[in-house]
This record gives structure tokens, sequence and C-alpha cells, in this order.
């Protein structure tokens, strides 16, 4: 193992040694051979995860051939880092990171929402990312570093939202205000699809109501997903109705709508429920303020405002 002390076991690399003898021409040749794999880190706990993968994946990425284990570099050029993200997610998910994608996940791993990059050309390679940006320091406003941010994104993507990743019908890696600014210039009832920068593994839906005011649900985690899939809780929201920039939503997920049937086979005695997301306010019309009351309330029990 590799002992700096004071760092936790998430840091810490080993590395397992295969060595053999064997010997040709009758035992005139003798020869012995080994050979070390690429690190192993041991956690006890599966929260310590996703830092776990944090360190194995920038040695492997960005370790020299031929060093002493375990060196790796403390920095290394964005152009790097960001191609070794879209290597990872597309081995995860099956759709690799756009040009824009790489653009976003740049700015938030320097925590300069303005910044300006050059993904080719000799400047490219100037931008460099130290590892503690990469997973020791906190995101701005953030109790999570960099990339438990992006790992858990990953891990939400390749369990529940794989197919609609890979038919393109979530952006997932764009800012707030762009997603206002792009919303702000569609019909209403046009929405997109993006990933959460204050929920860890988290996908909101926003969308552009009335006036062109443009609206943010509360982030889908992978415990609401477990429940009821990101196609069926779209299909439930009525007043969502083009998929960004004019899709009807119906042809971008109905494919993956769950098939509704009105009658049920009780199992076991027990006739199963359907649970539908609703967003109180919004009327099943498609966008505009309910002046009344929730429809199953009794019309004398409440004022309706």
């Amino acid at each position: 193992a590799e002992k700096k002390g004071t760092e936790s076991v998430m840091d810490e690399k080993f590395s397992l040694l295969f060595q053999s003898k064997f010997s040709v021409g009758g035992g005139e040749l003798v020869f012995q051979v080994w050979t070390l794999s690429l690190p192993v880190v041991v956690i006890v706990h599966g929260n310590q995860e996703p830092h776990a993968w944090a360190t194995v994946t920038w040695d492997n990425a960005f370790a020299e051939p031929g060093r002493t284990p375990f060196v790796v570099p403390e920095k290394v050029p964005w152009s790097q880092v960001a191609e070794t993200l879209s290597t990872k997610f597309r081995s995860a998910t099956g759709r690799a990171l756009t040009e824009s994608n790489q653009r976003f996940l740049a700015s938030k791993a320097f925590r300069n929402p303005n910044l300006q990059l050059p993904l080719v050309g000799p400047e490219a390679g100037n931008l460099m990312l130290t590892w503690s940006q990469f997973c020791k320091e906190p995101l701005y406003e953030s109790n999570f570093t960099f990339w438990e941010w992006f790992y858990a994104l990953m891990k939400l993507t390749r369990e529940h939202l794989r197919a609609p990743w890979m038919d393109n019908t979530i952006v997932g890696f764009i800012g707030r205000k762009q997603t206002e600014d792009l919303l702000k210039q569609c019909l209403r009832g046009t929405f997109m699809l993006r990933f959460s920068d204050s929920e860890l593994g988290g996908v909101t839906i926003a969308w552009v109501g009335d006036s062109s005011e443009v609206f943010m649900l509360q982030p889908f985690t992978s415990k609401d997903f477990a429940i009821r899939t990101l196609a069926d809780r779209v299909s439930d929201l009525k007043h969502l109705i083009y998929l960004y920039p004019d899709i009807p939503k119906d042809q971008a997920f109905g494919k993956y709508y769950t098939p509704f049937t009105d009658s049920q086979t009780p199992t076991n005695g027990y006739v199963k429920p359907l649970l539908v997301t609703h967003v109180p306010g919004w009327s099943s019309g498609g966008g505009n303020l309910e002046t009344g009351s929730y429809p199953p309330t009794p019309q004398g029990f409440y004022n309706p405002q």
C-alpha cells in the first residue's frame, strides 16, 4: 500500500502483485516475471464509494507510463479532464458529453459561471484543474464536491434516465440562467430537463408559463424515479406541452410511458392504486393558475382563494 499518513482511506491506493516463475528448454532458461495491478481503493461503507472512484479515475486517466507507484500529477489540463469525464459518462450511460456540456462542467469545476473556455487549440491546455478542485473542495454554496455532484448525476442517469439521455431529450448540463433565457423565447408550455445544482443526483423540469415566466420544479431523485418514471411524471403534468425547442412531449416521451389500463385484477385481494404527479396551483389545461380549489375538495368547506 501507499502510505501518506493523514489522508483518508478513499485516497489510499493499493496494488495487487502478480508474480510467476517458469522455465523452458528443460530448465536451461528460468524466468521470473511480475507486474502490478491498476490501483485499488479499499472502502468499508457505500458512502465512501464516490471519493474512491475519484481516486481511481484520476490515477487511471492521468498517471504517466512507467511512473513510480503511485505518483500522479496534482493538476492536469482541463481538456484532459473533460475527455475523461466524457468517457466515463459514455461508458455509464451510452452517450458522451457534448461541447456545451463540457463548457458547463468547466464553469462548475472552476467555480466560475462566466468562464470563457477554449476547448480546442493551443490555449485549451493552459487551464489546469487541481486534484483538490476535482474532489476535495466543496462547490460554491454547497456541501459536496465537483466529483460528488458529477458522480451522482452519472449514477442517476445510468439507473433511471439512460434511454431519454441517449435520445437527447435531457439537456442535463446547463445553467439555470441559460435555461431561463432559452425558455423565455419559447411558447407557453415549453419545458426542458436539467440537472440540479443544489441537489445531489437530482433532475428538475423547467417550463415557461404565461407572460414568459419560467418556473422550475423541485428536483426529482432516484427515490422518486423508483416510484414513478420520469416519462410518466412528464405525462402527468398537463401544463408541459413541448419539449424544448418545439417537440410535442408525447412524441419525445410517448414510447417510455407505462401502459395504463382502466380495469385491474386484484392481487392478493388488493387493488393497486395509481400515483400521479401533480403540481398544486397548475390546472390540467396547461399553465394558468387555478382560481378554484383542488377538484376533490368539497366546495363548501374552503374559500377557493
